[in-house]
């Protein structure tokens, strides 16, 4: 999570002390902002953050240039107005994102205006088992939507999260993340939560599309990229590994879609290799999910090492 969400970063860092008043500040102005949307139709409010941020965060220079190296990755024949388009669309995204998470209580009660899902039988069956499965998603579409599985199929699913370091805010996400109805465990030790919580008979959910500094490097959009392989790894283990995730619709809706579990080109390859194989998998889903719209994957954090971006863009 960003370390602060409105004030620049370099503010803080020449006057550390003010640390905490930044941060009081900045939970403060998300209280203000949930009690607005609160008072809004979902659709007027969807719309508005979504212009807000469209206007605001597009011009937050540091923002706009990761977004910027990392869509000249996924975009790389599209001319600089095309992505810049599609980065304006990113913080749109941005925006639609919040009032999502904000109301996300909302969208669940109205779940029959606002919901539908297509879930693969073979993962329908092993929900109606209660086996434990790790549902793997990407920070692209209404990602933050897809632990409502486990609402609509009576099914535990254990959300993984990364907490935010100014503790109001954590304590400010975390209220809004009860409204998925199951354990909430923060992603602090590497995979240990993740296989503790699947020990215990529960789903999990997770993104797993950015960038972990100590992952195998796997292709991410053809250059290699620093990949969290824990899902790979856990499939090894006998769990089922699904890509899930939640497609906008025309109208304010939302589809979750379930798809067919991953599973190894080569059963009879080495453990790692068939992890590594399985990462890889997971990774050209994200990018076919990504490539549909680029302008609604979260991408505000930087994807690839410098050098490989560096060496990417100057062969195109």
């Amino acid at each position: 999570m960003a370390k602060y969400y409105i004030l620049p970063k370099s503010l803080i860092d020449r006057a550390p002390w003010i640390e905490t008043p930044v941060w009081a500040f900045e939970a403060g102005v998300f209280y203000l902002w949930l009690g607005v949307v609160r008072l809004l139709p979902f659709p007027v409010a969807s719309a508005l953050f979504a212009r807000i941020m469209g206007f605001a965060g597009f011009r937050n220079r540091s923002k706009r240039r990761v977004v910027l190296r990392n869509l000249e990755v996924v975009m790389p024949d599209a001319t600089e107005a095309v992505r810049a388009r599609a980065a304006r669309d990113v913080f749109r995204t941005t925006g639609r994102a919040a009032v999502e998470l904000f109301l996300l209580g909302r969208i669940w009660r109205r779940r029959a205006r606002y919901l539908e899902f297509d879930v693969h039988p073979e993962v329908g069956a092993a929900m109606a088992r209660k086996d434990p499965i790790v549902f793997a998603t990407a920070h692209a579409g209404a990602w933050q939507l897809t632990p409502l599985l486990g609402l609509e199929y009576d099914i535990s699913i254990s959300v993984i999260y990364a907490a935010d370091r100014n503790p109001w805010l954590n304590r400010f996400f975390l209220g809004r993340r009860r409204a998925f109805g199951g354990p909430l465990v923060p992603s602090v030790g590497g995979g240990r939560e993740v296989i503790r919580e699947l020990a215990a008979g529960r789903s999990v959910g997770a993104a797993f599309d950015t960038r972990i500094d100590q992952g195998e490097m796997v292709p991410f959009f053809g250059v290699p990229a620093p990949t969290n392989t824990l899902p790979g790894m856990l499939a090894q283990r006998g769990y089922m590994v699904v890509p899930t995730r939640a497609v906008r619709l025309p109208g304010y809706r939302y589809r979750i879609e379930v798809m067919a579990p991953l599973s190894p080109n080569d059963p009879t390859a080495p453990r790692g290799a068939q992890a590594l194989d399985l990462t890889a998998q997971l990774n050209r889903m994200f990018e076919a999910w990504i490539r549909e719209d680029p302008g609604q994957w979260l991408c505000m954090k930087r994807r690839w090492p410098k050098t490989a971006k560096s060496a990417q863009a100057g062969d195109v």
